[in-house]
């Protein structure tokens, strides 16, 4: 259907539809997007057309008078007009602070800006702040700590990235540095590891980007609860973020130690937002399992059954280490290890130097024949560099569907 959007407005679109900008000029996140130059050639004005997922919501602001032509199954159901600006107006003065901050900055290492709170719009945040950055000419990178709703790559996994372009979708942004957890929550010590590799992930990122202004740090939603409220000042007490926005909620105690927390540390920002967002699309509980499954099915429909030889391949889960606060990897016993079920756990395949080759689901381990069978995309290259098999948690079906846990 053609939609006119009048200046000022605001159409918020559901998906699965596809948008194409026939006249004028929108703004979605940040993001311009403009009829007068269409093709996307700027690293501020993206292509003319949108792509939206199910389960995903995008607010189109209308810079001025706009037509679109939009794609939907339930026209009705999946489209709304809103007479004023969806983002909120704290979301465009701490982008403005932010900015002139990051303009200023006289240091050598990129400002590190965390958004932290419930799941209420964290991720919008950070592709609000990302595309306006972009827009000034700034270099930045993104890292999403989110196990359980990774949009840059799978989930059980840690990533970051350099935004090279206006960022809507994990689509936009290729990791460049990946960190296998093998869980989508960071139950018991894992919450301790996560935070450590997340560190790690920007300190490599930062050696290899040294002209980068800033870094963006998405996160997860897990607060209301001791375990919750210790996790994040561990993260924040590891990570060391320069700059805190914190989507505040009076109503929740683990928030306010946090924010107290940070208030006491002089070189940190905070930034509190009294009021929530009123259009935010809140993801319920099938969605996001429903996202999880499709990525997960998304990478595993290439993989095949792969036989590896075990020679000296080393089986291996990562620990947290509390008398030296760091993170190693213990090896496992194959023997104690088959006894438990494993098969269709998920793995990663490592080189000698614990780098990342492929992730895969370990089906069986032969002994007698001295072989393992896992399900993965490995090339015969890939496979003679494997050395170590580290060993996720959860256990997955081919087509991606949550089967249970392993406890090592």
């Amino acid at each position: 259907m053609e939609k006119e959007l009048e200046k000022g407005k605001t159409l918020l679109v559901k998906g699965p539809s596809r948008i194409e900008l026939v006249d004028g000029k929108v703004e979605v996140f940040g993001r311009l997007m403009d009829s007068q130059k269409g093709g996307g050639s700027n690293e501020d004005e993206g292509e003319n057309e949108l792509i939206i997922q199910s389960a995903y919501q995008y607010p189109l602001y209308a810079v001025e008078d706009s037509v679109l032509d939009i794609y939907t199954s339930n026209p009705e159901e999946n489209v709304s007009e809103l007479s004023e600006n969806s983002i909120p107006n704290e979301w465009i003065e701490i982008k403005d602070a932010i900015l002139k901050q990051l303009k200023k900055r006289k240091h050598e290492q990129p400002i590190k800006i965390m958004p932290l709170g419930l799941s209420r719009g964290k991720t919008s945040l950070c592709k609000y702040l990302a595309n306006n950055f972009l827009r000034e000419d700034l270099q930045g990178g993104y890292l999403d700590s989110d196990l359980g709703q990774q949009i840059m790559f799978v989930p059980t996994t840690l990533n970051i990235g350099e935004i090279k372009k206006p960022f809507i979708s994990g689509k936009d942004i290729e990791p460049e540095f990946t960190k296998f957890i093998g869980a989508t929550f960071p139950k018991e010590t894992l919450k301790f590891t996560v935070s450590h590799e997340c560190n790690n992930l920007i300190q490599n990122y930062i050696e290899d980007h040294p002209e980068s202004d800033f870094i963006i740090i998405d996160t997860d939603g897990w607060i209301k609860s001791e375990a919750g409220l210790i996790y994040k000042l561990f993260f924040i007490k590891t990570v060391d973020p320069d700059i805190v926005i914190v989507f505040h909620d009076e109503e929740i105690e683990e928030l306010k130690e946090i924010e107290n927390k940070i208030k006491e540390t002089k070189k940190r920002k905070l930034f509190q937002m009294e009021k929530g967002n009123e259009n935010y699309y809140d993801k319920d509980k099938e969605d996001r399992r429903f996202l999880r499954q499709s990525r997960f099915s998304n990478i595993l429909e290439t993989f095949q059954k792969t036989s590896i030889p075990l020679d000296d391949i080393k089986f291996i889960k990562k620990e947290y280490d509390k008398e030296n606060n760091e993170v190693i990897e213990k090896e496992l016993n194959i023997q104690e290890l088959i006894q438990l079920p494993y098969h269709y756990v998920l793995i990663a395949l490592l080189d000698g130097e614990s780098k990342i080759i492929k992730l895969g689901l370990l089906f069986s381990i032969n002994l007698e024949k001295n072989y393992f069978l896992s399900f993965t995309s490995l090339t015969y290259k890939e496979q003679i560099q494997v050395e170590k098999v580290l060993v996720g948690s959860l256990r997955l079906s081919t087509k991606g569907n949550h089967q249970g846990y392993l406890y090592l």
